[in-house]
């Protein structure tokens, strides 16, 4: 067993602290949730389908937040991510992170990067100490295609010197969240430069594609993001440089065996990071959709009749094994994903390399790493230095099978014929977004 320093386990709560050395002895701690706050988001990422999962769903009040909180400290959580859709579109964020942070939960933010200075000042006063922003190229044109929306790229570039600006004040920890797919495998080395120069962690995680026919919660039926297996050779050489960089100092979060099971998973083979290929849900984390029931995972849902965390008798079901006993065929049946997060939980607690990796980068953070601005626009300067240095990935030679797409897509003319044979196909595949209760 890993032992940690009372310095090492300073920034976390009590109940984080319990969570996650219950975790380690017993292998039944839910130390992570994953809380869709909302179905609600400005963007249309190809790769991403959680929107319109849970577009329908009535959004959990801010009373209903503070029961989801209470339930999950008495099932022993720790770490509870904020995400969506875009948790910034919650107008009452900084009350929703206050009710976390009162039952002695640890909050963590997932942002596309659409914050304002006083929302992020508010989620900050609020007691937000941590803060994911999703980040998949260092190209405008390209992340802008990934992510259906003119000018995402630009509003993350500035949103990560902002942030930058204020939770680098004091201990923070700042991460870039990266889609790994064959849209941009090729630049994964020069985002974690980028990364490594503004004091921030990088973490991928491989795209996940629905196989043809069959609906999961988040994945999306683009296949142009799957990799052809011509790229698994160069994708395996990246793979490589990661590790390697990472061992120079890059500050790449994820471990050496994450990333080869994410390879493997990749190639179409199964993931390696399971034990004894079953996931720890809900043993070790689960998911929670925005009306506050409960899911198996962002893909698997528990219907019909979910255990609800707004329940009186939730936590005494957890406790009692009723829901896990709910959750076994799902867990069981599955082929395997690769979300970041749960490989991450399960590898900190089964591989206590991986668990040491994690608690020092977690906990240990540094006011020094996280770069503060010489003035408006120094990220994109950094951005743009790195793609300078990597001509072969962004240079006008540059080329790959996707480019002549993202080309159009900087067209105006050419990406409204684009984004309307985009909208023909979600409305063929079902994907609409439902009108909903936007609760504050």
């Amino acid at each position: 067993m890993v032992r940690l320093s009372s310095r090492q386990l300073k920034m976390f709560t009590a109940s984080t602290k319990l969570s996650i050395l219950k975790a380690v002895l017993t292998k039944r701690s839910p130390y992570y949730i994953q809380f869709y706050i909302t179905g609600r988001c400005p963007f249309r990422c190809r790769m991403c389908n959680i929107v319109e999962t849970n577009s329908a769903l009535r959004e959990a009040s801010l009373d209903d937040m503070r029961a989801i909180a209470s339930n999950i400290r008495r099932i022993g959580g720790g770490i509870v991510l904020l995400t969506g859709g875009e948790p910034f579109v919650r107008q009452n964020l900084p009350d929703i992170v206050r009710a976390f942070l009162a039952e002695g939960l640890d909050v963590r933010l997932q942002t596309a990067g659409i914050a304002t200075d006083e929302q992020l000042q508010a989620v900050y006063d609020a007691g937000a100490r941590d803060i994911n922003v999703s980040l998949d190229s260092l190209d405008e044109a390209r992340q802008d295609y990934i992510n259906a929306v003119p000018g995402s790229w630009h509003r993350a570039i500035d949103c990560l010197e902002r942030i930058s600006a204020i939770f680098g004040r004091k201990s923070a920890i700042t991460s870039l969240g990266c889609v790994l797919s064959s849209f941009n495998f090729r630049e994964i080395p020069s985002i974690l430069e980028f990364a490594t120069a503004i004091g921030w962690h990088l973490s991928l995680v491989p795209v996940h594609i629905a196989p043809a026919g069959k609906r999961l919660g988040f994945r999306s039926f683009d296949g142009d993001f799957l990799f052809s297996k011509e790229e698994l050779p160069e994708l395996e050489q990246v793979m490589g440089k990661l590790v390697r960089m990472k061992k120079a100092g890059a500050l790449l979060f994820d471990s050496e065996r994450y990333l080869k099971s994410a390879f493997s998973f990749l190639a179409g083979n199964p993931p390696t990071w399971r034990h004894k290929g079953v996931c720890d849900a809900p043993d070790l984390y689960f998911a929670v959709r925005p009306n506050g029931d409960m899911s198996v995972c962002c893909d698997h849902m528990l219907d019909p009749g979910p255990p609800s965390l707004l329940s009186p008798a939730f936590a005494a079901d957890f406790r009692s094994g009723r829901i896990r006993a709910r959750c076994k065929p799902v867990t069981t049946r599955c082929k395997g994903c690769h979300y970041g997060s749960y490989p991450e939980v399960t590898l900190s607690v089964r591989d206590p390399r991986a668990f040491a990796e994690r608690v020092r980068l977690a906990l240990s953070p540094g006011r020094s790493r996280i770069r503060m601005p010489a003035g408006h626009g120094d990220f994109f300067r950094i951005a743009g230095e790195t793609r300078a240095r990597s001509p072969g990935v962004y240079g006008p030679s540059a080329t790959d099978r996707h480019s002549e797409r993202v080309r159009q897509w900087s067209d105006p003319a050419a990406r409204r014929a684009i984004q309307e044979a985009d909208a023909e196909r979600r409305r063929v595949e079902g994907r609409l977004r439902a009108a909903q209760d936007r609760s504050a």
